[in-house]
């Protein structure tokens, strides 16, 4: 008697092939870009070794800068950098994208990490695997990663609270137009809620311990996270948005990415709220050096992205050849106010387009 196949079956198996099929697909397609990558008898160039990197926000002017500073260091070592997943049509997480650069066997990895189990993991088999990881700008410290290139978060946040302080000292802290006396000052820091990035956490600790030194003044500072939804950019909007239009707004709203500003900063100026709160900002992109001329946003921090990358390959080379580099590389941080705008526009060379 002849075997029936069910229609579960038929599907199953069908299901199964063009999986195969796919990933067969996708391989062949990332090995052969990798070797045009690495040089070929038709190319002029020719890379010795291959490191990717990976962020989920690869399209964003600071991780770019970042992958500029790696590309081009990379270029001058005979090391092609790839920007993993910047030409394929699917979005992947950084896990996925973790797992296709293991599979592919690069000579080392940079990746904004974070602290889940996931990634964790992720970078304890690329390790185990003789693939050496650089961490950038998000840290895995309990992983198996040679090398963290960031700033210094705790730093970070004490030149923020420090600013908070200061602002209350000059006068500047409260809306002009409101003439009452002001016996505290409402302050929100705006965190992403879908991350793991411990340079959140340290940021806010070193706001803290600027405050409770630094404060010398009768005025009581009442700090609070605000969480924004980072799952995509339109959550992020919406979230800023609720903020933005709640009538208890904070007198001071500090952003710790470019993203968060940017929206922070556009909002107000759409609902015609310029003004309403002090805006301490984070990145140094057009939108934010224009928010500092128009005295709408009150100062930024901005780190030099482009050593960062720079840094990253360097680590991973010295410890290919050496078997060490060093544990932490702290890039170095610029603040940007209407004190020294102009010539920080002028000493780096950025272009402000009309509007």
């Amino acid at each position: 008697m002849k075997k029936r196949f069910s229609v579960k079956n038929v599907i199953l198996v069908y299901s199964i092939i063009t999986f195969f099929v796919a990933a067969i697909s996708f391989a062949v397609s990332f090995y052969f870009s990798r070797a045009v990558n690495l040089g070929s008898e038709e190319g002029d160039e020719h890379y010795d070794k291959y490191y990717v990197m990976i962020t989920s926000e690869k399209d964003s002017d600071f991780w770019q800068s970042i992958y500029k500073g790696a590309y081009e260091t990379g270029k001058e070592n005979g090391i092609y950098v790839e920007l993993l997943g910047d030409n394929l049509t699917k979005i992947y997480s950084d896990t996925e994208l973790m797992n296709i650069a293991i599979n592919s066997k690069p000579d080392g990895i940079i990746v904004y990490a974070n602290e889940s189990k996931d990634m964790t993991s992720l970078i304890n088999t690329a390790a185990s695997k003789g693939i050496p990881v650089v961490t950038v700008y998000g840290d895995c410290a309990n992983s198996s990663r040679c090398s963290f290139v960031g700033v210094d978060g705790f730093k970070l946040g004490k030149e923020y609270g420090k600013r908070i302080v200061n602002i209350i000292n000059d006068g500047s802290a409260w809306d002009p137009e409101d003439k009452d006396a002001h016996d505290h000052l409402d302050v929100a820091v705006l965190v992403d809620s879908f991350s793991d990035n411990n340079n959140q956490m340290l940021v806010w600790s070193g706001i803290q311990n600027a405050i409770e030194t630094d404060n010398n003044t009768e005025v009581k500072i009442n700090l609070e996270l605000k969480y924004i939804n980072n799952s995509s950019p339109f959550t992020i909007e919406e979230s800023v948005r609720d903020i933005v239009k709640n009538s208890d707004l904070a007198d001071v709203i500090i952003c710790l990415n470019g993203t968060n500003t940017n929206y922070v900063y556009q909002t107000m100026i759409d609902l015609n709220m310029a003004g309403r709160s002090v805006v301490f900002g984070y990145d140094d992109n057009e939108s934010i050096l224009r928010g500092i001329l128009r005295n709408n946003i009150h100062f930024t921090m901005s780190a030099d992205t482009y050593k960062m990358g720079s840094d990253c390959v360097m680590a991973l080379k010295e410890y290919s050849e050496s078997g060490y580099t060093s544990q932490f590389v702290l890039a170095d941080v610029t603040t940007i106010d209407s004190s020294n705008i102009l010539k920080y526009i002028s000493e780096s060379g950025e272009v402000l387009h009309e509007e």
